[in-house]
């Protein structure tokens, strides 16, 4: 028999995108599945939507919180604790996909691999598209990303999840449920904003081998009103200390600690914070780029920046 799939839809305000998001869940070519819709608290419309998906015969949960619980990480560990499927994906509520999403990974199902997904392209408000994610992994020597490609888990997080979230977007993915262990969603994971994501892929491709299916089946939407915007200083703040938990991770779990790695890190983000007012650029900023030194740079942000 066709595994089974556990979809889950966790929504926070995407009223706007929650029609077109659930449609291309519901109308899939493959459909062995479950859905779990989830809401966050939402104060816009969602939950009057979703009390009509609901209806769906596909749905098997609706869970509505009566207060927000801070972390879409919090709404992922909810959704995998009631799936019921062999495989779970993660579909996000304001992205959508191919109708033939499902039925593209599962066709390429094999018995060792237990992490899948597919190329994205990111989409605006109106769905119009922007890019796609190629020129997110052009960085690398090697740009793997260019064709399909199956790698052993642990050389997975060596070469490409140490250097940045090589899996951008949880919408592209599928995986093994029996993956997910009670270390997973810890205590630090679950109260990440920023780097959950990125966390929960090293975590989960420790145990398994990772397969990429080069076909454009993902669409990742970009809009002002995101929790994925980088948008105000706490969240930039955040962003730098999350990341730094997951350096220490990779160097406590798998001795990866190359400085070059750790100064794409810094570089990104020095990058990133010459386009914000309120970050810019200066002599002691660039001096602690050149020493590489992630506590002080923390401090500068925290005393000289972010004015805490």
């Amino acid at each position: 028999m066709n595994p089974k799939v556990s979809i889950i839809v966790p929504n926070y305000n995407h009223s706007k995108f929650l029609s077109q998001r659930l449609d291309s869940v519901f109308n899939q070519t493959y459909q062995n599945f479950e859905v779990i819709l989830l809401d966050d608290a939402s104060t816009d419309n969602s939950v009057e939507l979703l009390n009509h998906y609901a209806k769906h015969d596909k749905v098997s949960h609706l869970v509505v919180n009566t207060e927000n619980s801070g972390s879409p990480f919090k709404q992922w560990e909810k959704g995998i604790k009631l799936a019921k499927g062999d495989y779970v994906w993660i579909a996000e509520s304001d992205d959508y996909c191919d109708l033939n999403f499902l039925n593209t990974i599962i066709v390429n199902i094999e018995v060792d691999i237990g992490v899948y997904y597919v190329q994205t392209t990111d989409v605006n408000n109106e769905s119009e598209i922007r890019n796609n994610r190629l020129s997110y992994t052009k960085n690398f020597k090697s740009n793997i990303w260019k064709s399909s490609f199956r790698i052993e888990g642990k050389q997975f997080i060596s070469f490409y999840l140490s250097v940045k979230n090589v899996i951008p977007n949880a919408s592209a993915v599928v995986f093994k449920k029996d993956l997910i262990s009670n270390n997973t969603f810890d205590d630090v994971l679950v109260n990440m904003n920023m780097c959950g994501d990125w966390l929960a892929w090293i975590k989960i491709s420790e145990y398994t081998n990772i397969k990429f299916i080069n076909e454009n089946l993902n669409f990742f939407r970009q809009h002002n009103t995101s929790t994925r915007n980088h948008n105000s200083s706490h969240k930039i703040k955040n962003r730098l200390i999350e990341e730094k938990y997951i350096r220490d991770y990779l160097f406590d779990k798998h001795q990866i600690n190359n400085i070059e790695l750790n100064r794409s890190m810094y570089q990104r983000w020095f990058e990133i914070h010459t386009k914000w007012s309120f970050l810019k650029p200066n002599f002691y900023f660039i001096k602690l780029e050149q020493h590489n030194n992630f506590t002080l740079i923390l401090k500068f942000l925290k005393y000289k920046t972010f004015k805490l």
